[in-house]
């Protein structure tokens, strides 16, 4: 239904004003009234008229009088009854927002752009979620609940696309946050007692001391070796077998970060994570790096 409606999208930006017998015959057999974004079309091409060719250009009593010739029904004999019933619903609907929420369609017609697609799109979704949080006994004279409902399904594909932009906007919640979580482990509690064991070698080795944080820890490697010293010792708990998610460098770090204070930078850190890092480490013996595997193996040897 969208997509019809989009291919009836008004260019009254222009000084040409709406054909008088194309208006007339749109009103007279009904087509201005098939949905809230044709009666939407219908009132911006009377703005429009008036805005562009009225002789003093006032505008600003439009959207009371447009209100007040929406009060009397329309009574088109050659029109089916069924349709007529449907022409005057959205009539009465259209009113209520008129009198109980103008700023509705004073937003629209303020927008610059206020005969686009996008513009009368906007004051669809604006108009459905004012009928979700009003409260009030008029509301019942329209059946608001109803209204609702065929907003919903005349235009489902709008609030779908806000949905789908408002999701994407959403920061996601991250995997993991906990550095236990990328151990290998048969549950959550044998990952935690394996993360546990890392501490309390790392502690007792003197690598990392308490801080008054619980569950937070100190390096104590201040020196320029401090980043390969934590690189090898993930590069290492790979090679054992005991990482059971491998992560993009960042993640990696943010992981290290959750349980453990440093002075590295984090530019720097998430740079040793980096695979092409990490890969250095599997180097000879007379290599600089192997000294830091060779006592990353020796320290998680019973972990």
């Amino acid at each position: 239904m969208c997509n019809e409606n989009e291919e009836k999208e008004m260019n009254l930006h222009s000084n040409l004003q709406y054909p008088l017998f194309k208006y007339l015959s749109e009103e007279f057999n009904g087509s201005f009234y098939q949905s809230e974004l044709t009666c939407l079309n219908r009132m911006l091409i009377l703005y429009h008229n008036r805005l562009s060719f009225s002789i003093d250009d006032d505008t600003s009593s439009f959207l009371d009088e447009f209100a007040q010739h929406l009060e009397k029904p329309i009574a088109y004999w050659w029109i089916p009854a069924y349709k007529r019933q449907h022409i005057n619903v959205l009539r009465t609907r259209i009113r209520f927002v008129l009198k109980n929420n103008p700023q509705i369609f004073r937003n629209l017609l303020s927008r610059p752009d206020y005969s686009s697609f996008e513009a009368k799109r906007q004051t669809i979704k604006d108009i459905y979620q004012w009928l979700v949080t009003f409260s009030g006994e008029a509301g019942s004279a329209i059946e608001v609940i109803d209204w609702k409902n065929d907003l919903q399904a005349e235009f489902d594909q709008f609030f779908q696309e806000t949905k789908q932009a408002k999701e994407k906007m959403a920061p996601q919640k991250p995997a993991f946050e906990h550095f236990y979580q990328i151990l290998k482990g048969k549950d959550k509690a044998e990952k935690q007692d394996k993360f546990r064991r890392l501490v309390d070698i790392l502690l007792r080795e003197q690598w990392i001391t308490s801080s008054e944080k619980p569950g937070f820890y100190q390096f104590r490697n201040s020196s320029t070796g401090g980043r390969l010293q934590l690189a090898a010792i993930y590069y290492t708990l790979g090679k054992q077998g005991h990482i059971d998610r491998q992560l993009p460098a960042p993640q990696v770090a943010g992981l290290f970060n959750s349980w453990l204070s440093h002075d590295i930078s984090q530019k720097s850190f998430i740079k040793a994570f980096q695979t092409e890092q990490l890969d250095t480490f599997n180097c000879s013996s007379n290599r600089p790096r192997h000294k830091y595997v060779t006592e990353c193996r020796l320290l998680l040897r019973d972990l």
